[in-house]
């Protein structure tokens, strides 16, 4: 029986030596998606500081990874992130603290995508690098993620503060009344910040690696 597949994401804060109160700022955001993604079963182990700027996770399933990566750069917002993520097999996740017992494909992989996310590229500016060991499957989500990416430049205040109700109620007319905006300017903020091309591309990419893992 071929071993399990599991998505480890490594996540890198960029430049946070110039965020003011930045050991605060990192721990209040991490317990914050901590509880969302253990309470929607996303993640199989805590996240867990990897170095002052780093930190890692194992998600339950891999095809988790897009709504993963989605909530970690909407909940960091202002701060950004890169974020390297590798699938294969992995082993120790019962053991304790992942960056101390656990070990196996994937994190390699994670590692040697956070490796090439640090690599200046004179085409784009990357923020999110998968390594799976499939070169087909690699190809179409970097692909994918280098479009995707280009999108969140010149995200507002606003606009990601209109994502992130608009997350959570689920409803235009309820994000409008919680943040006591019009109902056309809540709709122009999520269509100008391409709110719905970054749902379209969750869904897409959760058929995409589940169709290959």
């Amino acid at each position: 029986m071929p071993a399990a597949n599991y998505s480890v994401i490594t996540a890198d804060v960029v430049d946070s030596r110039l965020v003011e109160g930045f050991r605060e700022k990192r721990d209040a955001k991490l317990a914050e998606v901590t509880r969302l993604h253990t309470d929607s079963a996303l993640v199989s182990t805590p996240y867990t500081i990897t170095a002052w700027d780093e930190f890692q996770v194992v998600l339950t399933r891999p095809e988790f990874t897009a709504r993963a990566i989605l909530d970690l750069r909407r909940i960091f917002f202002p701060m950004e992130l890169w974020i390297a993520v590798g699938i294969g097999s992995a082993t120790g996740l019962d053991l304790g603290p992942v960056n101390v017992n656990a070990g196996g494909e994937a994190f390699e992989r994670a590692r040697e995508a956070a490796d090439r996310l640090k690599t200046v590229s004179p085409k784009s500016r990357a923020l999110t690098s998968f390594e799976s060991g499939n070169e087909i499957f690699d190809a179409i989500a970097n692909t994918i993620y280098e479009l995707h990416d280009a999108l969140l430049e010149g995200r507002t205040e606003k606009q990601w503060e209109a994502i992130n109700m608009q997350m959570e109620a689920g409803r235009q007319d309820i994000t409008a009344d919680r943040l006591d905006r019009d109902a056309s300017t809540i709709s122009r903020n999520l269509k100008r910040a391409f709110h719905w091309q970054s749902l379209d591309t969750v869904n897409a990419m959760e058929k995409i690696i589940r169709a290959y893992f």
